[in-house]
């Protein structure tokens, strides 16, 4: 799956009739620390093509880790999440130097768990999934643009396959938020850079 998303995000670069100028690279970065024994640390990679003054296309990565999911003392659990995506921005409005997009992404998620289980211990759940989310951006310069990723609302859908050893059920999910009490979530509200070529 790997090597067809890959070969398909080089056709349309290759097809493109894009000069240097239209590419860009960037990504986020987060942390979260709490008294709760639970660490929270993730970059999110991207690179990207703009198509036009309201479209730009681009595949993101995204590697999290969450150490100690458990508050008892007597486990340790930690996740490793990990994934690819492919995503589209288009312009909704635009004042001066900030612009609101919505940024549509389809794209699989991975999560490896690290435990002293041995039922779990090694254990990796997979999910694929699609979302339309809102972002803004300020262009710093012509070169560098700040965004932050609102992804307390949006509309999403998904499918996650089964493993019985993290009692995980294979189905859909499907749905539509807005959350107005995680706004200022790490996982929520991701801010990053990309720089304009």
């Amino acid at each position: 799956m790997k090597k067809i998303v890959l070969t398909s995000l080089l056709a349309v670069f290759a097809a493109a009739s894009a000069n240097a100028a239209d590419y860009f690279v960037g990504g986020a970065a987060s942390l979260k620390l709490n008294d709760e024994h639970t660490n929270v640390m993730g970059i999110a990679p991207e690179v990207g093509w703009k198509y036009n003054d309201n479209w730009d296309f681009g595949i993101g990565a995204g590697f999290m880790y969450n150490g100690d999911l458990t508050s008892a003392d007597l486990v340790d659990i930690d996740r490793y999440e990990y994934g690819v995506d492919l995503f589209a921005r288009y312009k909704v409005a635009q004042w001066g130097n900030f612009k609101l997009l919505l940024k549509g992404t389809v794209g699989a998620d991975f999560a490896t768990y690290s435990s002293d289980m041995d039922a779990i211990d090694g254990e990796t759940s997979i999910a694929l999934g699609a979302s339309i989310a809102p972002m803004v951006t300020y262009d710093v310069s012509e070169a560098f643009t700040l965004y932050a990723n609102l992804n307390f609302m949006g509309i999403s859908a998904g499918y996650t396959f089964e493993n019985e050893d993290l009692n995980i059920d294979d189905g859909w999910n499907i749905g539509l938020f807005g959350d107005s009490a995680n706004v200022l979530n790490t996982g929520s509200f991701q801010i990053g850079f990309l720089y304009n070529f």
